[in-house]
């Protein structure tokens, strides 16, 4: 029994560390349930609740902490921190006491007593307020997006104005717009904490909630926001955003209209409202709302790109494609690229590396020659000069490099994949793979010889010559995406064949989106990080997989492409959960049969599911080599909803 708390308490501790708090929480509770007096368990549960900003919850586990293990230091410290947190002055000054009597010493504890003789003797009353010009040099860095300068002088003013809610504020924001959700949601816990009447604080917690897949608590934080600021129309449009999520698609469509109530020429709230309509199948309402966003924001991409699907739908394939193209111009051709993109994100050795094999694989076909030989040059002169971490992992590189590093930010050639007579192969035979679809407990089937061979050709072309693979994704594999230079006039004849030829599993759903990935050779070499996809659902009710790149390329014919287990992500998942949060799936796999099938690779091979289902990159071994590279495009349609 003592073996599993110890085990459990280790998983709890890993998790805590990852930023999983609420898996954290729970193990920690269970561990308690079996034994009340865990010294560990009772004092990280106390941890959890001060970084919620619930110090007199943490006080009775740091009390029992304390009582079954005084020998650890920082039980003692985090009980002091507790009582001083609350105001409990005196208890506070008693603990200190005994802790000196056991002999606790320390730079620790030593600070401890300086905070608390600072605070019991109200020494700071009069300076507890940084000067405006400080403020003013903090928001000048924020809004010129000096991230790290901004996080240095945020962080100051927390340590030197710890009462002050603006230093909070900011750097919640500049955590949140570097990536660090877990961190910035303690920041912007601190804002709310310091200034509960701040509307703008409660938004910005909702945002950060949101992103960690926290969507009920996201909503709590929005509806106080309105509560506070009731013409509040961006909280209204994140209101929205997270209802769209939780696939209560008329909820958010009241939230937009809400938001737009109160700012006539919201762009962002106009082209959410849109593709909330299109998933409600009201598509003239869907393209007028999307044209409104564009009107007054004529530069807005996403909006190009919602209004794009949209006519997809209604079967106006040029005017989708005019449409894919204004998005893409505008997000990487145009003004939303700038350097900031690249001081913010940096580049992973693995993208950099396809980088440098497409531009040689662009020259060597005389495309753009002198251009892309120009820059193998300069990229291989940045992989030589930065020190590399990991090959998926994002690295900052030289500043002087970042002007030439904007290139993989850009669409700087694009191929040709039009129409072809046929896109998908005609002697297909529809019926059997009806009935072994319909036969899967869930939904699943898989068939080769899926494209016609001049669809298959045209494709794979453009796939090798187009530099589209602009998203890093975490296992080093890269993405492309429909409206970020993706979209074809075949990628769309694909799409609109399947739906004509399969209509008893796609039905009437609507086109939800589509990605290609390309993946690093590496991932058969043990020393190396890259891998696949992990297991995960997809938001959309069905998923159309299908692989392009040569047979001869895959030197393992009996893996290389996708396992597909018997369960299903349960109703009330969020995306972030089953999207990202692999323990909890991993748990949820293991309450049922155990089944899965693993789909081997194929060139020109489809494999069809409910996209309900989780799924994941099977172990693959290619050949090394740019036109190697294991590529996929992955077609969603319709809703997650509409599986149950």
């Amino acid at each position: 029994m003592k073996l599993i708390i110890e085990q459990a308490l280790q998983e709890g501790i890993a998790a805590h560390k990852e930023g999983r708090l609420q898996d954290a929480e729970r193990i920690y509770r269970e561990i308690l349930h079996s034994e009340p007096e865990n010294s560990h368990a009772n004092h990280n549960l106390g941890v959890l609740a001060i970084s919620a900003n619930k110090a007199e919850a943490a006080l009775p586990l740091f009390k029992i902490s304390l009582k079954a293990n005084p020998e650890v230091e920082q039980f003692w410290l985090s009980y002091i921190d507790a009582l001083i947190r609350v105001e409990q002055f005196d208890n506070a000054k008693q603990v200190l006491d005994r802790a000196k009597q056991q002999g606790i010493r320390g730079a620790s504890l030593v600070s401890l007593e300086a905070k608390l003789s600072s605070k019991a003797q109200n020494l700071n009353t009069a300076n507890i307020n940084p000067s405006q010009e400080l403020l003013t040099s903090l928001n000048g860095l924020y809004q010129n997006g000096q991230f790290s300068d901004a996080e240095k002088l945020s962080i100051k003013i927390t340590q030197d104005f710890p009462e002050h809610q603006i230093g909070w504020k900011v750097l919640g924001a500049v955590l949140q717009a570097t990536g660090r959700k877990s961190e910035a949601m303690k920041a912007n816990q601190a804002a709310v904490s310091l200034s509960p009447q701040d509307a703008e604080a409660h938004n910005n917690l909702g945002i950060t909630l949101k992103e960690l897949g926290r969507l009920d608590e996201a909503l709590a934080s929005y509806h106080q926001a309105i509560a506070l600021k009731p013409d509040f129309a961006e909280a209204y449009n994140n209101l929205g955003n997270t209802f769209k999520e939780l696939g209560r698609f008329g909820e958010a469509e009241s939230s937009y209209r809400q938001a737009l109530k109160f700012k006539p020429d919201f762009a962002k709230a106009h082209s959410n409202l849109g593709n909330t309509l299109k998933n409600l199948m009201r598509l003239e309402e869907a393209e007028a709302s999307c044209k409104q966003a564009i009107a007054f924001q004529p530069e807005y991409a996403e909006a190009h790109g919602n209004l794009g699907i949209i006519l997809f739908e209604k079967g106006d394939d040029v005017g989708a494609l005019n449409c894919f193209k204004q998005s893409s111009d505008l997000k990487r051709r145009g003004k939303e690229l700038n350097d900031h993109q690249v001081r913010l994100f940096g580049i992973s050795k693995s993208k950099l590396n396809h980088d440098i094999e497409q531009f040689e694989y662009l020259a060597s076909r005389s495309i753009q020659k002198d251009r892309f030989l120009k820059l193998v040059s300069e990229y291989s002169k940045i992989k030589d000069e930065t020190s590399w971490t990991s090959e998926i992992g994002q690295t900052r590189v030289d500043q002087a490099f970042h002007t030439t590093l904007l290139n993989s930010s850009k669409l700087l050639h694009q191929g040709e994949a039009g129409r072809v007579y046929q896109a998908l192969n005609g002697f297909l035979d529809i019926n059997s793979i009806y009935e072994r679809y319909f036969s899967h407990q869930f939904g699943l089937t898989y068939v080769d010889n899926f494209l016609s061979s001049d669809a298959l050709n045209s494709l794979r072309s453009y796939l090798l010559e187009s530099t589209i693979w602009f998203v890093q994704k975490k296992g080093g594999y890269l993405g492309a995406y429909l409206k970020e230079g993706l979209a074809s006039p075949l990628i769309l004849q694909i799409a609109s064949e399947l739906k004509s030829r399969f209509p008893l599993i796609i039905k009437d759903h609507t086109l939800h989106q589509v990605w290609a990935y390309k993946y690093d050779s590496k991932a058969s070499d043990p020393t190396s990080d890259v891998k696949g996809i992990n297991i995960h659902a997809d938001f959309a009710a069905v998923n159309v997989n299908f692989w392009i790149t040569k047979a001869e390329a895959n030197l393992d014919p009996g893996s290389g492409g996708m396992v597909v287990y018997n369960t299903e992500a349960p109703k009330d998942w969020s995306f972030n959960m089953y999207n990202n949060n692999l323990s909890r799936i991993q748990l949820e796999l293991s309450k049922g049969n155990g089944g899965r099938e693993v789909i081997p690779h194929r060139e020109n091979r489809m494999v069809i599911l409910n996209s309900n289902s989780f799924h994941e990159t099977d172990k693959y071994h290619f050949k090394e080599g740019y036109e190697n590279r294991r590529i996929n495009v992955t077609m969603l349609f319709g809703r997650r909803e509409d599986n149950y």
